[in-house]
């Protein structure tokens, strides 16, 4: 399968060519990376598949303004990739979520498939197991400086259900976060229209997800109108848990009912 890569995007052709080309956007603290697994599955079944770095995540070097970003300029990072694309389906995990609903808001993307998706203006992420963990990085959150949560606290809220042997390997690749950015998404700011979002919506979502939990993916799907997938047995941090295959290939199905216009432009 032939690889090309950008400083911010990384791409994988699929091997028919000729679908809607998938970008996939990470979450807080992490990278392309997470989807390393799923882009060959993506393109498996006919479709470019495409995972986008934000600005100042890997493996681009940390920016020195890292703490003052906020989730419009990560949201300008993917805009400009959907446009590269021709409009792709969005697979959004976590502040990616958010991302992708505020692409299908501005009609830069076709589709969107919502993993543990961050929320919009109007529906609060804040649960009591995330504010007694998070409470010691208030400091960042409030003066727009660059964190990542300690080990214990990643292990509890975000990899609970990935395998405790492997959790290290996972904990070394993530990196510092905007302070400002994951204040916004605690607070809620971001506004998305519901009444621009007038493409296909999926939400998934783990039903032990404890950093954005189960009711909030419930609380998108009302919002949308949208399917609710639930993963049983699974965390935030789907794509590095035992069975996600299975969850990954009902999204994939999802995008195989959808009728939609090959993009003018799309590289396949």
């Amino acid at each position: 399968m032939p690889h090309s890569t950008t400083p911010l995007l990384h791409t994988i052709e699929a091997p028919a060519g000729g679908g809607v080309p998938v970008l996939c956007l990470h979450g807080l603290f992490a990278g392309a990376w997470v989807f390393d697994a799923l882009l060959p599955r993506i393109a498996a079944r006919g479709h470019p598949a495409s995972a986008l770095s934000f600005r100042g995540h890997p493996p681009a070097p940390s920016s020195a303004d890292m703490g003052r970003h906020t989730i419009a300029d990560y949201c300008d990072d993917a805009a400009d990739a959907a446009r590269r694309l021709g409009r792709p389906i969005v697979i959004g995990h976590s502040l990616g979520g958010l991302v992708a609903q505020m692409l299908v808001a501005q009609g830069l993307a076709r589709a969107a498939v919502l993993v543990s998706s961050a929320p919009p203006r109007g529906i609060s992420v804040i649960s009591p197991a995330l504010l007694a963990r998070m409470a010691r990085y208030l400091p960042a959150l409030l003066l727009s400086r660059p964190f990542k949560p300690a080990d214990a606290d990643l292990d509890a809220l975000v990899l609970n259900r990935v395998p405790a042997a492997e959790r290290a390997a996972i904990r070394d690749r993530l990196v510092a976060d905007s302070g400002r950015a994951a204040r916004e998404a605690a607070l809620g700011v971001v506004r998305v229209p519901v009444e621009s979002v007038r493409a296909p919506v999926l939400v998934v979502s783990g039903d032990d997800d404890r950093f954005v939990p189960l009711g909030v993916a419930r609380k998108l799907a009302t919002r949308y109108a949208a399917p609710l997938h639930v993963a049983a047995g699974h965390g935030h941090f789907l794509f590095a848990e035992p069975g996600w295959q299975a969850h990954a290939d009902v999204m994939l199905d999802w995008i195989a009912t959808l009728v939609l216009d090959v993009p003018e432009n799309s590289p396949a």
